[in-house]
């Protein structure tokens, strides 16, 4: 059993709201991710140095408590906080978004600050988003989440597989049982970039704030088009590409432009007043018209 006290205390960076964060967008539809409603909770097993872990994160005041089922060695506490920190967005600096999204949309900015959103859901690393954004390119999302589930059975113990997982299994596993079609050999070229370096590169470039340089490391990547890298982007706290798709395209031609369709270049323009915000006022614009489409409002 679990003990009373939470085990991690993780505080974020400005005003944080986790259901806000755990249903901005359908990561927490795959696994290892589980989300409960009705408890706020958000589950997930990590494969730190001990082994398989299963976390439960609650939200507290200012941040997460992160619960484990036994106490874990100083190295572990510190990896699970990092990961957790990084899923949540604890770090990012939001500072000015909601005057951003108010220069750009006021009632959007009014719906924002009520609900809490901002932050956005990512993965445990950049191969666990780089990979699910492969399996969700060109397809619908029912599919991308059969498919990113399938390809997590391969993990050890409910955790999301590593790159060596993914090597062993093969393009035959990935066309004939994960069904990812074409995407195959993107996949087994993810596994090799985490291999040799190259998404440790893009990490690199991030953290030294080089937004351009990671954009384009993304695309380099096999599998990764514009929109996917626009959308991994804003995973790994780059606020200012807006990434455009047929869903934004639908969406922004509903709110902004009276049914009009628009062009890219338009959609560009009309999100530019948020600046360094863009890409992220343009994705949650995006987000909430998904959200209550599909009926995954939070409470």
């Amino acid at each position: 059993m679990m003990g009373a006290e939470p085990y991690l205390l993780l505080t974020a960076r400005g005003p944080f709201r986790l259901p806000a964060v755990a249903v901005s967008h359908g990561w927490f539809q795959t696994a290892p991710f589980s989300w409960d409603s009705e408890t706020g909770r958000l589950e997930r097993t990590e494969a730190l140095g001990g082994g398989p872990v299963a976390l439960v994160i609650e939200g507290r005041d200012g941040g997460v408590a992160v619960r484990a089922p036994a106490p874990l060695a100083d190295g572990d506490r510190d990896l699970a906080a990092r990961r957790v920190a990084r899923m949540l967005q604890l770090d990012a600096d939001l500072e000015g978004f909601s005057d951003a999204v108010r220069a750009v949309d006021p009632g959007l900015a009014d719906d924002l600050e009520g609900y809490g959103g901002g932050r956005v859901l990512a993965g445990a690393s950049l191969f666990e988003d780089v990979v699910k954004g492969i399996c969700g390119t060109n397809t619908t999302w029912r599919q991308a989440v059969a498919c990113i589930n399938r390809l997590a059975e391969l993990g050890p113990e409910g955790c999301f597989p590593g790159p060596a997982d993914l090597l062993r299994a093969g393009e035959d596993h990935f066309r004939e049982v994960v069904r990812v079609g074409y995407r195959a050999p993107a996949l087994v070229a993810a596994a090799r970039a985490a291999i040799d370096g190259t998404l440790a590169d893009i990490e690199a470039d991030s953290a030294e704030g080089d937004a351009d340089r990671v954009y384009a490391g993304l695309l380099g990547l096999s599998g990764i088009g514009p929109a996917t890298a626009g959308f991994v982007i804003l995973l790994m706290g780059h606020y200012g590409r807006p990434s455009i798709d047929s869903a934004t395209i639908r969406v922004t031609a509903d709110r902004w432009f009276d049914g009009t369709r628009p062009t890219p270049r338009d959609v560009v323009a009309r999100v530019a007043p948020a600046g360094d915000f863009a890409g992220l006022v343009l994705a949650w614009a995006t987000l909430r018209a998904w959200q209550r489409e599909t009926g995954l409002v939070a409470p």
